[in-house]
């Protein structure tokens, strides 16, 4: 009858056996992934070739100086301003309602077409009571409302200050 084990030997590689078999590993990953790393290489020597590669290892080797020279351009002052007015842009834009933005939107770029080619069209001199009698168009005259409507709200806002 054979003995009982009552204790476990963990079996430990020596470093040329670890390194072995990591080797072993990535010649079973290479022959799996044949095409991917073809693909790679080719896309490596085209960088080469280009000088593309050239450039950014040098850039990797020149980090630091161009971090300066990065850090050093957007703290300039027209760098913050454009960035503040792109802050104030995207919080004016996430105040809007989407669909009301749409209409609007859409509106003004299809009457700023229909407008356009009506005045290739059309030589016309418009008068004095030709821009009167346009007032009792109703859409000239929804229109006109809508722009004095914002022009005494943005008055509004502007007193508030």
């Amino acid at each position: 009858m054979a003995k009982p084990i009552t204790a476990i030997q963990k079996q430990t590689l020596t470093e040329e056996e670890k390194r072995e078999k990591a080797i072993e590993e990535l010649k079973t990953s290479l022959t799996e992934k044949e095409e991917a790393i073809a693909e790679l290489l080719a896309i490596m020597e085209e960088l080469h070739h280009s000088g593309i590669l050239e450039a950014v290892n040098a850039m990797l080797k020149a980090r630091e100086d161009i971090a300066k020279i990065v850090i050093g351009q957007a703290n300039r002052k027209p760098v913050t301003t454009v960035i503040n007015h792109v802050i104030g842009m995207a919080q004016l834009l996430a105040n809007l309602d989407p669909q009301l933005t749409a209409k609007l939107l859409e509106s003004t770029t299809s009457g700023v077409a229909e407008a356009y080619k009506h005045t290739k069209e059309t030589e016309k001199k418009i008068g004095i009571f030709d821009l009167f009698k346009s007032l009792n168009d109703p859409d000239i005259n929804r229109a006109i409302r809508f722009i004095l409507s914002a022009l005494k709200e943005i008055g509004k806002r502007l007193n508030d200050e």
